[in-house]
């Protein structure tokens, strides 16, 4: 896929995910029950693949009744092909958040969607804020297009989203060391 072809791809997937968040009412569902944020690829203007996620401040932490509740919600108002639960409060899982956690994939709009949904405590959900926010600020001076072609690529891998293989990882290779293609990417990765 070209450069501009990579580009119209995100603006679409962006423009889907926000029919779906915005005009379909994830988003004020979910705003319905505690403060909601929607982070990642989609506030951070770099989706390649039909993903959103999604932090919230749960009014109790670790209401797992509520947490069910919601998901009863978006269950019934959605397309739903498979919701995964799990508690990070009790599970403790090394690399993860500690936090209530939603793993859905529903269809909208003829695409299989995944949604990472997280409900954390207050100050949880501060920390991870601020930690999103942080990264926003400084992609804005990164090289866009670099990260989107490195990511369109890199996210069909089946070894994407492992412990090294992740966004995270081309985000910090074009900012600290403006990496721009895939190949040096999987340099960077070994120097590392």
């Amino acid at each position: 896929m070209s450069d501009k072809e990579i580009v119209e791809y995100a603006r679409q997937l962006r423009r889907e995910a926000t029919a779906l968040l915005d005009k379909e009412g994830l988003l004020s569902m979910l705003k319905a029950v505690g403060t909601t944020q929607v982070i990642g690829s989609y506030a951070l203007d770099t989706m390649t693949w039909p993903d959103i996620d999604i932090s919230m401040n749960l009014p109790q932490a670790q209401n797992v009744e509520l947490f069910f509740e919601l998901a009863q919600r978006i269950a019934t108002k959605f397309e739903i092909t498979k919701m995964s639960y799990s508690n990070h409060y009790i599970r403790n899982f090394p690399g993860y958040d500690h936090g209530l956690y939603w793993g859905i994939q529903l269809r909208y709009a003829g695409t299989e969607w995944k949604v990472d949904l997280w409900g954390y405590n207050d100050t949880d959900y501060q920390r991870h804020i601020a930690e999103a926010n942080e990264l926003f600020r400084q992609l804005q001076q990164a090289d866009r297009l670099a990260i989107l072609r490195i990511k369109y690529v890199i996210c069909q891998q089946p070894e994407y989203r492992g412990n090294v293989y992740n966004s995270m990882a081309i985000y910090r290779a074009v900012l600290e060391d403006k990496v721009e293609s895939v190949d040096g990417f999987n340099a960077w990765l070994k120097k590392k």
